[in-house]
């Protein structure tokens, strides 16, 4: 745009007041005069005299002044424009499954606590410690106390959770249906896939794992371990290689799992903590109690 006709269009509004702050001058001077008008008559000579020779000796001061003025004018409507014209950009929601819409807000652990407003998760231990909780089987009405030891920080996410924030280490709790006809010693791959492993589960957060291979390692007084070795995909959509212990019981009708484990390169190096943490995995129905129940 050409400055010329763009500068108007932002000094309309200053224009119009200098216009009425002159014409408000003149009446003033107009009605002073009035009453002397006889007198200003005698001294308008010598005035516009004394005028003319200031205006001649000060033109540059005027000039620039009045430069100045319009700069201002043209710098600050200009800075004002930028601001009104700029796109509104709102901020990108972050999820607990992914930012910006990768994954979902919250995973799907199917953890029902028997009295939830009594339950605070991070606070329960002092890590590392034994985490203990009454929770409800998936029959809706059977309570289940579970208890395993934490040794990292129990998290505040959506379900019971603890984890190692310095590395890759964490354990958590999933619970699903028991499958019919089935015991925790005999369950299938495809249990593990669709519950521990499927989109709705934690490692499916940013898409599904791949390269599952699960097998029992043993039996135990609590139930049975199993050990699986998979690919996810991180935050940043690039594929890491874990492995993890699976501690399965069941309750009410129900598989309760704590699914602890790190990736493929640090399990190793981990493998008698990991072992610990899975060994001490224990759920088993709990006496009745007068708990509300919720899901």
């Amino acid at each position: 745009m050409n400055l010329i006709n763009f500068i108007p269009l932002f000094l309309i509004p200053i224009s119009q007041a200098f216009v009425l702050e002159t014409r408000s001058r003149r009446s003033t001077v107009a009605a002073a005069t009035s009453n002397r008008f006889s007198g200003l008559l005698l001294s308008q000579g010598d005035s516009s005299i004394e005028n003319n020779r200031a205006t001649s000796e000060k033109p540059k001061t005027n000039e620039i002044n009045r430069k100045n003025f319009l700069s201002q004018a043209i710098i600050t409507a200009s800075f004002s424009t930028s601001f009104l014209t700029l796109p509104f950009t709102s901020r990108a929601n972050a999820f607990d499954g992914g930012v910006g819409g990768l994954g979902k807000t919250k995973p799907e652990t199917n953890v029902v606590f028997s009295n939830p407003d009594n339950i605070d998760v991070a606070s329960s231990i002092s890590t590392p410690g034994d985490y203990n909780a009454e929770l409800v089987a998936p029959d809706g009405s059977t309570p289940a106390f579970l208890s395993f030891y934490a040794p990292w920080p129990m998290l505040r996410s959506s379900g019971i959770e603890s984890r190692d924030l310095a590395s890759s280490e964490s354990a958590f709790v999933q619970v699903a249906p028991l499958p019919e006809g089935k015991s925790v010693s005999s369950l299938p791959k495809s249990f593990f896939v669709d519950t521990i492993f499927g989109q709705t589960g934690k490692y499916g957060m940013y898409g599904t794992p791949t390269d599952i291979k699960v097998k029992k390692v043993r039996d135990s007084e609590n139930g049975s371990i199993y050990v699986a070795t998979f690919t996810t995909l991180t935050p940043a959509m690039r594929e890491s290689d874990r492995k993890a212990l699976i501690s399965a019981s069941s309750v009410g009708g129900g598989v309760f799992m704590l699914v602890t484990g790190t990736t493929v390169a640090r399990f190793k190096g981990q493998e008698e903590l990991l072992n610990k943490v899975a060994e001490s995995f224990v759920c088993v129905e709990a006496p009745k109690s007068s708990f509300r129940r919720q899901s």
